[in-house]
């Protein structure tokens, strides 16, 4: 899905607002179909109430919606509306909705980049398999700008095989033995300007 709606890319734009997006990107991926909002607040740092504030927040904007009951009827579960999504203020948007899809993009970055930094203090503690399964790759390649287009195809279509594979194991649901763990990822490609 890509979203365009300035109003939108603001829901998201809070530190808060992308931990809990990402919390619960976290949950689906690994079979469980949403979170309560206590749950949510405990790994963002926040109160259940201020967390509250922040997922109606994301609710009106179509981010999250609620989910189904784990079977306490009192226990509000509230999970992601959409799988995945991109930001792209459109080519004659305002100043304003620029500058949104820009604050959004750093917004994104910020929440990788602690993901990132978790993964840099704790890769030595892990299984030394799921290390070596891991990848940090930086370069510089010189493409003309059908070969950039081809080549940004391609990565579209390896990284949706396995959002599909992932998404199969997801509506599956949790299965702690199944061997598989939830990596991010993050792919940079742009033009030096």
């Amino acid at each position: 899905m890509k979203i365009t709606d300035p109003e939108r890319m603001k829901a998201l734009a809070h530190p808060a607002r992308m931990a809990v997006f990402d919390f619960l990107a976290g949950q689906r991926v690994s079979g469980y179909d949403g979170a309560t909002a206590t749950e949510i607040a405990e790994v963002a740092g926040m109160t259940p109430s201020a967390m509250s504030y922040h997922l109606r927040t994301l609710a009106k904007a179509g981010f999250i919606e609620e989910a189904p009951s784990r079977g306490d009827a009192r226990e509000r579960l509230w999970r992601l509306k959409i799988h995945s999504f991109s930001i792209r203020a459109e080519a004659d948007a305002p100043e304003i909705d620029k500058a949104i899809e820009r604050t959004m993009g750093d917004a994104f970055i910020e929440q990788h980049d602690r993901n990132y930094s978790r993964w840099l203090d704790k890769r030595f503690d892990v299984d030394p398999v799921l290390r070596e399964a891991s990848l940090t790759q930086q370069a510089q390649v010189r493409l003309t700008v059908e070969e950039a287009a081809e080549f940004s195809r391609r990565f579209q279509e390896l990284e949706q095989e396995y959002a599909d594979l992932t998404a199969e194991r997801a509506a599956a649901g949790a299965d702690p033995e199944d061997g598989t763990v939830v990596f991010y990822t993050m792919f940079r490609f742009f033009p030096r300007v």
